[in-house]
């Protein structure tokens, strides 16, 4: 469905569902590259597997900050509202 101002709920979903993609994937690649340096025996390896547990940890956080802004754009304020207490729940347990 098409909103004024040519926002799309089709096309924001492929976005949402890119940026998943995307993060899995880089949080993939820095794991498997700290793993492969940690058989090397190379310092960087620790902080490598760190930064992909934060990639994966960040890319669901992400998209509910997404959904926020898409809720709210498509004239949700409910499920606006809903989406950043959920955001807001995450970054505070992520704080923990």
């Amino acid at each position: 469905m098409n909103t004024p101002g040519g926002f799309s709920e089709k096309r924001f979903g492929r976005l949402i569902q890119r940026t998943l993609q995307a993060g899995v994937a880089a949080a993939f690649c820095l794991v498997l590259a700290g793993w492969g340096l940690g058989l090397a025996g190379s310092p960087a390896a620790g902080r490598l597997l760190y930064a992909g547990i934060v990639a994966l940890v960040l890319t669901p956080v992400a998209r509910v900050g997404m959904l926020v802004y898409g809720f709210q754009r498509n004239g949700q304020p409910f499920f606006a509202l809903a989406s950043l207490v959920v955001l807001l729940l995450l970054l505070v347990s992520a704080l923990l």
